[in-house]
């Protein structure tokens, strides 16, 4: 990605973001006597517990959010902007999430989460002779799915938090990059495979979560200790990945599919299917219930999070680690050197990594900000290559808390 771009883009969705950010302050300003009498009083240091430095949003991004937040209200909001900067593609990500609680239940909250996504990337496709099309940059973006939380802490100081949360399949997992390619053998063609899975804003799964954390406070500051588990489901609609003889290539079933898209959404919630782990074989994605090529042959993932906090009167500052493996890899395809190949070369994916993070919140008791830098190695490379491998993206969070009513 050239400089100039660079530079548009953050003008262009910063101003979005501190649009948005300024709008919630200004407003949150403007009620504040409707708010819970009790609320700066609830908000104190020995009081945040587990869900009170986590949350939908909160575990997204660069790292997360720990510090005093804030609470008091009926309803907490929180807005995260998170940007990944790699050699050739810029991910953008606003993260809302809100969070309700009820003064008759005070341990128990729900939570509704909302993402909006735009990325700017580059990417190369095969090329052969007579292939006139270049180095290419492209953008996607859209609503990502859609995601429901329900959270309870629980003993002496509220030190445990334990939560069950599902996102439905809402955003767009199945975008194209509809490229127009060159004459090829004397055919043209147009390029009708679909996106990178990473750029697509929806996943096309039905996700079902476990989370625990623990949270102790000390004199000088807490430690935060949590882990997840993420099971993932389809909709098995993919008719057009089947049908055919047995015999019918790779190629032909992802182009069906391609040709077909087909819907991740449905009402028949019977007709899910759990997503596989493993990769018993070379054509384990045969066994995904996604459409091949998309985000949706993606699978199960577990994810393990260690953060330290320090506080100060005004800010508290934070270090931590997050480990996440996939139970299952991701496929898509690029093109072949030929019309009839234009899908033969699948890249697989399987990462395992482990994020290095340190943030800040500048503490306010109505508004407080947050700061995060985090650096995502992936540990597969390291081990195949026997040294540390510079991290192939850097991300950056920048967030803000609210409660309101």
């Amino acid at each position: 990605m050239g400089k100039a771009s660079f530079i548009s883009s953050i003008r262009k969705h910063g101003a979005k973001s501190a649009l948005v950010l300024f709008a919630i302050v200004v407003a949150g300003r403007e009620i504040p006597t409707l708010r819970n009498a009790t609320g700066e009083e609830v908000a104190v240091w020995n009081n945040i517990g587990g869900c009170g430095s986590s949350g939908g949003g909160a575990a997204a991004g660069a790292g997360k959010w720990v510090g005093r937040g804030v609470s008091g209200g009926l309803v907490d909001l929180e807005i995260l902007q998170n940007e990944t900067i790699g050699g050739d593609y810029l991910y953008s990500a606003m993260a809302s999430t809100f969070t309700f609680h009820s003064p008759s239940h005070p341990n128990y909250t729900l939570g509704l989460s909302m993402g909006l996504k735009h990325n700017e990337y580059e990417f190369e496709g095969y090329k052969a002779g007579e292939d006139l099309t270049s180095r290419q940059q492209r953008n996607t973006g859209g609503f990502a799915d859609l995601g429901l939380s329900f959270n309870r802490i629980f003993g002496n100081e509220n030190e445990h938090s334990v939560g069950l949360s599902v996102s439905l399949p809402t955003g767009q997992h199945d975008i194209k990059r509809f490229l127009l390619k060159g004459p090829v053998t004397g055919n043209t063609y147009d390029d009708i495979r679909w996106a990178n899975p990473f750029v697509q804003p929806g996943s096309g799964l039905y996700n079902l979560g476990l989370s625990y954390e623990w949270t102790k406070t000390k004199d000088w500051g807490l430690l935060v200790f949590g882990g997840s588990y993420t099971a993932a489901f389809a909709w098995d609609n993919m008719g057009c990945r089947d049908e055919g003889p047995e015999t019918k290539s790779v190629n032909d079933r992802v182009l069906s599919c391609q040709a077909a898209s087909p819907s991740a959404l449905t009402y028949k919630v019977w007709e899910l299917k759990h997503q596989p782990w493993g990769d018993p074989n070379p054509d384990s994605w045969m066994d995904s219930y996604g459409a091949p090529g998309t985000g949706a042959t993606g699978a199960d993932g577990i994810s393990m999070y260690g953060y330290i906090g320090h506080k100060e009167e005004a800010s508290t500052q934070n270090v931590g680690l997050t480990f996440s493996a996939p139970l299952a890899p991701t496929y898509y395809w690029e093109y072949g050197p030929t019309p009839n190949e234009r899908v033969s070369t699948r890249i697989r994916t399987n990462d395992y990594t482990l994020k290095l993070s340190a943030g800040l919140e500048i503490t306010n008791p109505n508004f407080p900000i947050f700061l995060s830098v985090g650096l995502p190695y992936v540990l597969n490379d390291i081990v195949e290559r026997g040294r540390l491998v510079d991290p192939q993206n850097y991300v950056a969070t920048v967030g803000i808390k609210g409660t309101f009513f």
